[in-house]
């Protein structure tokens, strides 16, 4: 699985949990529901974020790594 793939299918899978959450929250309204957002889902959308642009960033370099190498055999070197 390419990086791409896999920040494809985090993206897609965060999407579904905060969807899904948000249907939570619509029957869910006491303190004990801020806190678990505040405790777990705000900072797991925080690290999703953060992981998703890690993954663009290392795609990019695998990218042009490849070019690289693949230059370099196209000269003889």
């Amino acid at each position: 699985m390419s990086t791409s793939d896999g920040r494809a299918k985090l993206v897609q899978a965060s999407k579904k949990l905060l969807s899904d959450w948000q249907r939570v929250r619509e029957a869910w309204r006491d303190e004990n529901c801020l806190q678990f957002d505040k405790k777990y889902v705000a900072p797991l959308e925080a690290s999703i974020r953060a992981a998703t642009v890690a993954m663009e960033r290392i795609g990019g370099l695998i990218d042009r790594a490849e070019h690289d190498c693949g230059d370099a055999k196209d000269h003889g070197t």
